[in-house]
């Protein structure tokens, strides 16, 4: 049983590793044009905010695709963090320009409110990082049928010159059944 979960196991790093290679070729292709018509002097502010979105939502989808394949390097118990300086307050504006039309079009209000100790740039995964604001976001809007859905960032003084970052996420929706607060 267990060499047939190991082989299991193998097979599915292996259609991952393959699958992930034939997806990332179209969005590399989707993504170098985006960039291409995002230069064309003649294209319109609308045209350009719209190419910007696709970029966006590419880039959203090549994270995805990096996150699976981070997944099954967990269950290997080879997860591994990635961290890097990034703008903090920019991707907190990437994941809010990601999202604000799916809001818009249910009829909510996206609110983000930034904690006054909120640091500008930080050392921390970004991809991960962003992943779990996107998770936690979709969700919400997922189930909220009427109202807003709130994103809060703080931080909280750590040790020297670190800090914990702080975030909730508020919404209108249904809430989560008693019974299914366990599960979390």
């Amino acid at each position: 049983a267990r060499d047939a979960a190991e082989a299991a196991n193998r097979a599915k790093s292996a259609f991952l590793a393959n699958m992930s290679h034939e997806i990332r070729t179209p969005i590399n292709a989707i993504l170098g044009f985006s960039q291409l018509m995002r230069r064309d002097p003649e294209a319109t502010p609308m045209q350009k905010q719209q190419i910007d979105t696709i970029n966006r939502s590419g880039e959203h989808l090549l994270t995805l695709i990096n996150n699976v394949l981070e997944m099954a390097k967990a269950e290997a118990g080879r997860t591994t963090l990635n961290p890097s300086a990034f703008d903090l307050h920019g991707l907190i504006d990437d994941v809010e320009k990601m999202l604000r039309p799916r809001a818009e079009a249910k009829g909510l209000r996206l609110e983000v409110e930034r904690g006054a100790g909120l640091p500008r740039f930080v050392t921390a995964d970004e991809g991960k990082l962003r992943q779990i604001l996107l998770n936690l976001l979709s969700n919400a809007l997922k189930f909220t049928e009427k109202g807003a859905v709130t994103l809060r960032a703080g931080a909280r003084p750590g040790a020297g010159r670190e800090f914990n970052l702080t975030v909730e996420v508020e919404d209108t929706g249904p809430g989560i059944a008693p019974e299914e607060l366990a599960r979390l």
